[in-house]
């Protein structure tokens, strides 16, 4: 699954590795958590180009009574998005791109969770596969949500979780965002975990573990007991 991302590079950062039409107005961020506004790359609709929106982090099912009813869905697996009546409309028509430095996935270990950070080994912010929607509900609340896409995990994850977020290639990124769903038979090719050995991870404080904690400490290497190192993966 995916819970937690960062993003933290600065706005102008962003705007030129996305290609957006708009410098984005955005606080660094290092524990984004469900529930909580996401930033997403989505088509311009008045250009060409892109821009960059903030979704409530859980997508609203429409045929509930309110947005504060039902489940919020913060994932939907990718081998399944086709399918569910959940996922199935808006992976047609709003696929939408998640804009981050990095992510948190946990490990279950006898004395409890320990959170591992991913990043890029180049540093740079990648993008995670995210659908969107919007509902006005009764009393003319409009409410727009997000969900980020997960896939089986790869070689590095596999130690941690069995999921993990699923990663868009920078080179189909446009293809992503535009292609029509019902015509285009290499978007399943993108529903895969391929990272192409371009991330790297390490354990982090359970500090992170609360919502509230929000600060660069967060992305601290600390040494974890149980591998003896730093770095399990190294």
């Amino acid at each position: 699954m995916c819970g937690r991302v960062v993003l933290s590079s600065p706005p102008a950062v962003i705007a030129a590795r996305f290609f957006l039409d708009l410098v984005p107005e955005l606080e660094a961020r290092y524990n984004i958590s469900p529930g909580q506004d996401i930033a997403a790359v989505v088509t311009n609709p008045t250009s060409v180009g892109s821009i960059l929106r903030l979704f409530n982090w859980g997508l609203k099912l429409p045929w509930k009574k309110g947005p504060d009813h039902g489940p919020k869905l913060i994932n939907a697996r990718s081998e399944t998005v086709t399918e569910k009546p959940a996922f199935k409309e808006s992976f047609a028509q709003r696929r939408c791109l998640i804009p981050v430095d990095g992510f948190f996935e946990w490990q279950k270990r006898s004395d409890g969770r320990q959170p591992y950070y991913f990043s890029q080994k180049n540093q740079r912010p990648f993008a995670l596969a995210g659908l969107w929607g919007q509902h006005e509900y009764p009393g003319g609340h409009l409410v727009e949500s997000c969900t980020i896409l997960t896939t089986a995990a790869d070689k590095l994850m596999r130690p941690i979780h069995h999921r993990m977020p699923l990663i868009i290639p920078e080179a189909d990124w446009k293809f992503w965002l535009t292609i029509d769903a019902a015509t285009a038979e290499g978007l399943s090719e993108l529903l895969k975990p391929d990272t192409n050995d371009l991330l790297q991870a390490w354990p982090v404080s359970r500090d992170v573990n609360s919502t509230f904690c929000d600060r660069p400490e967060n992305l601290k290497q600390i040494w974890d007991d149980q591998g003896g190192q730093f770095n399990l993966f190294e």
